[in-house]
């Protein structure tokens, strides 16, 4: 299989997404302070080869696949239906830990309370074996925690215009196997969460079938 060519252009928010999916390109507020004051980033492999230049909106279909980034090391935390009030408890414990976290969802179930959910990374978490004690300690089972996550993404303005994109990346990962933990979008941005183990394989997968161009970013 021939190498695919490197991306010449992206947008900020292409940039961005990239950056908070896991791909270890650019720093995601580098990429925020550019976009602030206009200034286009040209950026290079350290190995050489063509730059690609990050900048506003460059001309592209709507709808394009432009990438696909990976995270290992994830965590999902889930709280029982006990309603907001147990959520925003748990957030408060966080934050006194300063635990930050992503993908943040609450579903009220009526007759149930409702519950809640939250991605966290062990990279960003300093002592995550003493955080989970406290947790089971102050919450005494009604928080949940799922190790040994992964999450793909794949990336491109006006990524969800239709639910085509995201049928397609879910057809890849069932025909390799893989379940589907979670699933999270923005304008710009189809995540899959799976086991951990399954990441390898569902980056190569997405993008040999979604991306045009460009190279797969683990």
């Amino acid at each position: 299989m021939s190498t695919p060519p490197r991306l010449s252009e992206l947008s900020y928010e292409e940039m961005q997404e990239l950056a908070e999916s896991g791909a270890k390109v650019l720093n995601a507020q580098a990429v925020e302070f550019a976009k602030e004051k206009g200034i286009a980033i040209y950026a290079r492999a350290t190995r050489g080869g063509k730059e690609t230049v990050v900048r506003r909106s460059p001309p592209r279909s709507p709808g394009r696949v432009v990438g696909v980034a990976s995270e290992t090391g994830l965590i999902m935390l889930t709280t029982a239906d006990d309603g907001p009030d147990l959520l925003f408890r748990v957030l408060e414990h966080l934050d006194g830990r300063q635990v930050a976290g992503k993908q943040l969802l609450f579903q009220d179930w009526p007759g149930r309370g409702g519950s809640g959910s939250l991605v966290l990374s062990t990279e960003n978490l300093h002592d995550y074996p003493t955080l989970r004690r406290d947790l089971e300690g102050a919450f005494a089972g009604r928080v949940q925690l799922r190790e040994g996550l992964g999450a793909v993404s794949a990336i491109g303005a006006g990524i969800n215009a239709s639910f085509h994109n995201l049928r397609r990346a879910y057809g890849v990962l069932k025909e390799q196997g893989a379940t589907v933990l979670g699933v999270s979008t923005s304008s710009f941005r189809i995540s899959l969460l799976v086991e951990e183990t399954r990441v390898p394989d569902a980056v190569r997968g997405l993008h040999a079938e979604l991306v045009s161009e460009g190279e797969p970013v683990e």
